[in-house]
């Protein structure tokens, strides 16, 4: 049941990977139509919702930070968010926490109510695996558009 939202999960650290290939500092915080979030806030957002979505599955994950890349915050400098190298080795370090999680949730579990704030359509963990699973690809989907807007390869096809 689980294993066809893990791989979304699966296929979408490769294009992120792969998204990040040859983008320089710079480019991971640009923002080619002048607004809007930059790569970097991107993949900091969907480090922070893993993390979330791990704490629902009941495994504990420290990504370093708290709350720096949430839904409607206003854009900052980006001094005022973790440096790359600490995105990019929390976004990593989510992969073999969600593989171990996936590889150990209980039925029981996926078809326990969820106690974060509400989502519509979400009732259950496995409601909230699959919109995590969505709404990542969502970004990824930005991520590879930002990418090209940079002069960068696509990442698929």
């Amino acid at each position: 049941m689980i294993e066809p939202l893990a791989l979304i999960f699966k296929l979408n650290n490769t294009l992120v990977g792969r998204s990040l290939e040859g983008l320089t500092d710079e480019d991971i915080w640009r923002q080619p139509s002048g607004s809007g979030n930059p790569i970097g806030w991107i993949v900091g957002h969907l480090t922070e919702a893993r993390s979330g979505m791990l704490s629902e599955m009941g495994v504990t994950f420290d990504i370093g930070w708290t709350r720096v890349f949430q839904r409607g915050s206003a854009l900052e400098d980006r001094t005022g968010y973790p440096a790359r190298d600490v995105i990019e080795a929390a976004w990593k370090a989510t992969h073999a926490a969600m593989r171990d999680a996936f590889a150990t949730v209980s039925a029981d579990r996926l078809a326990s109510p969820v106690t974060r704030r509400p989502v519509p359509g979400v009732e259950k963990l496995v409601d909230l695996i699959a919109f995590c699973g969505f709404h990542e690809s969502y970004h990824v989907g930005q991520i590879g558009f930002i990418r090209k807007q940079l002069g960068h390869s696509s990442i698929a096809g």
